[in-house]
Order: C-alpha cells, then structure tokens, then sequence
C-alpha cells in the first residue's frame, strides 16, 4: 500500500498537477517565468472537525505547506469534513471524479470500488510512548518492555514516584514491574543526561480526549451510550477518583510546565520528548515518528487506572480497561457543495496526508489496531470545555488534596451527560 501511494506522489511530477501545489515532500509544479511582483493571494481550506482527528495534520500542513486552515460553521460549508460513518452520494462528492492522482489513492484505499466518498482514517493507540534505548540505559540490559507494558497501576505508581525522586538525586533503587525486579543505577546514565521528569503530555490532550476513555468504560461501552449518558454520580465517581491519581501523579514530575502548572502545547510536549527532557510522553503512537522514533525503538504503555471490581457499572471488564486505548478513525470527506478554488486545496492536503512521507508517518496506515476505544469521541465540545476548565484548577494546584480530588470529580460530574 505505501509503495503504491510513493508511486502516486512520484507521478505528479509527470502528470504536471499543478493544481496540487505541494512544498518539498509532495508534488510541485514545473517551472514557469519569473512572476509579476504581485502578492499571491493567501490559500485557505475550510475544515469542519468536529472531533479533531485531523488536527495534528492540518497543524503540520498549515506549517510546510503555508496554506491558512480556518474552521468551517459547519460540514456543509466546509471544503474537507471529518465523519464517524462513511459519508454517501447525498453530502460528499466522489472523489474518483477529482482528478487522476486523487482518483488513484482512492483507488488503493478502498479496493478500486465504484464511487468514493470518503476515505478511511486509520485509529492510533495511544499510552504512553517511550524510547526503548532510554529504557534499557536506565533499567538495564535485561530490560523487557513487556514488564512495562503488563506493570499492574501500583506497581507503575511505585516506579514513577522512584524514577521522580531517582532524577533529583540518582542512587540505586529497586523497582517492580509486572512482578520483575529491576534496580534504577547508582549514577545517571548518558542516555538521560537530559531527562528532567518523568511526564510530557500536550495541553490539547491533558484532560480530555482518549484519557478519558477508560473512566467512561468502566459504565459504557461505546461513545454514543457515553455522550447520552445515564449513570449516576455515585456509579462514576470511582473511576474519576482513579484520573485524579494519574493526572495528579503526571502533575508532580512534568516537563515543559509552564504558569499555573500548564502543560505545554504539542509542539512542546514533542520537543520536549524528543529532547530526552522526559521519559514518558502521553499521546497518539503516531506521534513517535514525528519525535525522530522508528516503530521498533518506541515503547507504548498502556494508561494505568487504579480501578477496581466496585468501579465498573456496565462496561469493560478490568483487562479490557487495562489495553491501549485506540482513537478513532473515521472518514475524510469533500463535502457535495464545496466550491470549486475549495475542492482544489482540498485535494492538494488529501495527497499530502496519503501520500507525503509526513502524512504517512501520521496515518501509520488504513487499518485500526486493536484497543478500548475512544469513548471520549461523541463528547459535546460544551462537555469537553467543561472538563478542561476543571484541569486546569487541579494544575494550578501546589498540593493534591482531598478536598482538591473532591472539587475536580465534583466539576467533571457536572459536566458529564
């Protein structure tokens, strides 16, 4: 499938699309005289994204391509539209009809169907991503990711709370994972000279979106039954009780933190990964290629809740809770009255995000891994600012109390359908 997609991108440079403006990794167009000194007229693409599966691409696209990304009133108006189903003939416009090198990625996706409206993209595990030469520098040769991956919640506790206190001043420590000891080194490797704290995760995510998947599981099992909601304060409040140690517990040791305890944005929180500042990075597995990862050196661990049997009211079980979380895939679309300077920039990020190697490396592929899925997706945005508002009172927090947890579950309640 990517061979195939490569070869799409190289052949726009022979089917001389100029339409497609594509900056260095996609396509160009052939040279042409010297232009008038006349301004070019900004490029825009209206978006509608409700659930901002794409805002990572827009972000990077909007950056390399230079093309402005403004957000649509609605699906109707916009010139690219995001859906959790496959869109019809009725609201989206085929796109085997948009032009040749369009057509071709359409083609490979969807199996050369008759008639496409939509293309698929493919879900992400999310948890938190780490490097595994980092790991292995720090907990030895011996050092098995699986160990990480399996760690029970108090077990993870007890080692990030050992690897927070280990940064400040380095000695040998014992830690247990998934039932393995392993000693944290006497001195600090050279491969985390950098590393200042334990956690980075990007403001865009800290408290809302796939984190918040196994809190909603413990009582529904898919996102519609969570956005209508329908359990009592009383069923959720365990649950919340467990986000409040994860949040707390990345608040204590975070890189990049800024006023008030905020996180940095994702730009920062990936800068700060990349730079070794942290350990851990909360987010989407495609983000590990972005931070200069390749898929065998990362390390994806699960979020760890402290749930237990008295939690779960209707949804998943404790070891499907315990599984990466996977975030929603959905489908990309043109919407049917998109004007016709609209459908142009709207193909031209359609053949970045499918066919550019950073497209790729974000869409990772068409096919959805397996996961607890993100039952956070169908949450109004009045509900997710709501949630947010209340993250951002517990960052700004200089001790956790409980009096502290009981505002946080109190507000998050409240906003909750």
């Amino acid at each position: 499938m990517k061979r195939l997609l490569s070869i799409l991108l190289s052949a726009a440079l022979l089917a001389g699309c100029a339409d497609l403006r594509l900056l260095p990794g996609g396509p160009s167009p052939a040279p042409s005289a010297a232009p008038e000194a006349t301004e070019a007229p900004a490029r825009v693409l209206a978006v509608w994204d409700e659930g901002g599966a794409l805002s990572q691409a827009l972000a990077l696209y909007a950056g390399e391509q230079g093309v402005q990304v403004e957000q649509a009133a609605d699906a109707a108006s916009a010139a690219l539209a995001v859906s959790a189903v496959q869109p019809a003939a009725d609201s989206a416009l085929d796109l085997s009809q948009q032009g040749e090198l369009v057509q071709g990625i359409a083609g490979a996706l969807t199996g050369g169907q008759e008639g496409c409206f939509g293309l698929p993209l493919a879900g992400s595990t999310y948890g938190y991503l780490a490097d595994r030469a980092r790991l292995t520098a720090l907990l030895g040769a011996e050092f098995d990711p699986a160990d990480l991956q399996k760690a029970s919640a108090s077990e993870w506790q007890d080692f990030t709370g050992a690897l927070d206190g280990w940064l400040a001043k380095p000695a040998e420590t014992a830690v247990t994972l998934n039932g393995k000891e392993y000693t944290l080194p006497a001195e600090k490797p050279a491969e985390l000279a950098a590393t200042e704290a334990v956690f980075t995760v990007a403001a865009e995510d800290r408290f809302t979106g796939p984190v918040l998947a196994p809190v909603l599981g413990t009582c529904y099992k898919t996102a519609e039954e969570a956005a209508a909601g329908g359990r009592t304060d009383a069923e959720l409040t365990g649950a919340l009780n467990s986000l409040w140690t994860l949040l707390t517990d990345e608040a204590a040791s975070l890189a990049g933190a800024g006023e008030n305890g905020a996180a940095p944005d994702r730009a920062g929180a990936r800068e700060a990964f990349a730079g070794g500042k942290a350990l851990f990075y909360r987010a989407s597995a495609s983000e590990a290629a972005l931070t200069g990862l390749a898929a065998e050196d990362t390390v994806v661990v699960p979020l760890k809740f402290t749930f237990d049997d008295t939690d779960l009211h209707g949804g998943f079980s404790l070891e499907e809770l315990s599984r990466l979380v996977v975030s929603s895939g959905g489908w990309v679309c043109i919407p049917a009255g998109a004007e016709e300077s609209q459908r142009t920039e709207a193909c031209a990020f359609l053949l970045w995000l499918y066919a550019s190697e950073t497209g790729r490396q974000l869409m990772g592929g068409s096919e959805t891994p397996e996961g607890l899925p993100d039952l956070s997706a169908a949450l109004s945005a009045e509900t997710l600012e709501a949630i947010d508002a209340a993250g951002d009172e517990l960052a700004a927090l200089t001790q956790f109390t409980t009096a502290g947890r009981r505002a946080f579950t109190g507000a998050v309640l409240a906003a909750l359908p």
